[in-house]
């Protein structure tokens, strides 16, 4: 086998791409059946990527077009028929066939085939990202897409923090992040510096101080009201609402202060597993590259990038000079060690 580097920038994006369709396969493997046979095509899907990413970093002579025993057979030959490789050609030709049956033919897949399908696209996705590549894939960054680099850092950080076991501080910071790139994509969206274009309350809409004076009733039809307008902006922005509905049950919610506070955390779902983190985790990387995919700017709220520091779990509270016009009164909420 030829001495080999790491990758360059276009590989590790192709890397960070195989990664990716690597977690959505754990994903939809865990959906409950028929659901779950549709992981068998994703399985595949990204061992085909792995080995044609192999194969191209070694220089693989192969035909074109090749079936996929072939495919296998000549990337594994290029690094040097390595046993950890060559061992597993009868199970991922068996995973292969599993997908033509199910693709070509409609036979589902079996609950233990699919956990033993995908062990084997795990392991051989990564052995073979590490044997041509010289990296570990889970080194590789899944972020490479998000252009935000305060989002991409609190991503990492959750992902340091769910490797530590803090999941509830994890899940926290996947929440910072998914306010962050929200609340950037809505504000540069506004035609007069004020509105964001996808906001559905009417400017005259009642103060926090006139609800009260209307009684515990008119407070109660704003906070549905509220909810409604929410969701509706979420959806118009192309946000999977019925993904964002698991992530905002599981993901503690983060208290904003308009004034000199540090965003405090308060915790509704104690119980929070791996398996919430990486579902979470999952959805707020795809709609950061989505949000990103699709942005422009047309004309800023007057207040557009000056709250950012509220998205910093390492905010130190002093005086600032903030508008007028963001500093209402809001009351304390408690942290997540009181919840």
């Amino acid at each position: 086998m030829p001495y080999l580097t790491g990758p360059s920038e276009v590989e590790a994006e192709r890397l960070s791409l195989i990664r990716y369709q690597l977690l959505a396969a754990q994903q939809a493997a865990g959906a409950p059946p028929p659901l779950n046979s549709l992981a068998i095509n994703i399985m595949q899907d990204v061992v085909e990527s792995a080995l044609s990413a192999a194969g191209d970093k070694v220089g693989a002579t192969l035909p074109n077009r090749p079936d996929f025993d072939k495919l296998f057979d000549g990337v594994v030959a290029s690094l040097g028929s390595p046993p950890e490789l060559a061992g597993m050609r009868q199970a991922a030709i068996a995973m292969n066939n599993a997908r033509v049956g199910f693709k070509h033919h409609g036979n589902q897949v079996r609950d233990e085939t699919i956990r033993r399908h995908l062990d084997v696209a795990v392991t051989l996705t990564n052995t073979l990202v590490e044997l041509a590549f010289e990296v570990k894939l889970e080194a590789v960054s899944l972020l490479l897409f998000i252009k935000d680099e305060q989002a991409r850092g609190l991503i990492e950080r959750a992902s340091a923090l769910e490797a530590a076991g803090e999941l509830l501080d994890a899940m926290f910071m996947l929440r910072l992040t998914f306010d962050l790139v929200v609340q950037d994509y809505e504000e540069r969206k506004t035609v007069n510096g004020w509105y964001s274009i996808f906001q559905t309350k009417p400017s005259f809409y009642p103060s926090v101080f006139d609800l009260r004076d209307m009684g515990k009733g008119a407070q109660k039809m704003s906070e549905w009201i509220e909810a409604l307008d929410g969701l509706t902006r979420l959806g118009a922005l192309g946000v999977d609402l019925q993904r964002y509905a698991y992530f905002d049950a599981v993901a503690p919610v983060a208290t904003y202060f308009a004034s000199d506070h540090r965003t405090s955390p308060r915790v509704r779902f104690q119980d929070v597993t791996v398996e919430h983190f990486r579902a979470s985790h999952l959805f707020v990387v795809d709609t950061a590259i989505k949000l990103g995919a699709n942005d422009y700017t047309l004309v800023p709220s007057q207040w557009a990038g000056q709250r950012r520091w509220q998205y910093d779990p390492d905010y130190t509270p002093k005086e600032r000079d903030l508008p007028s016009t963001i500093r209402p009164s809001v009351e304390e909420a408690p942290r997540a060690s009181e919840g």
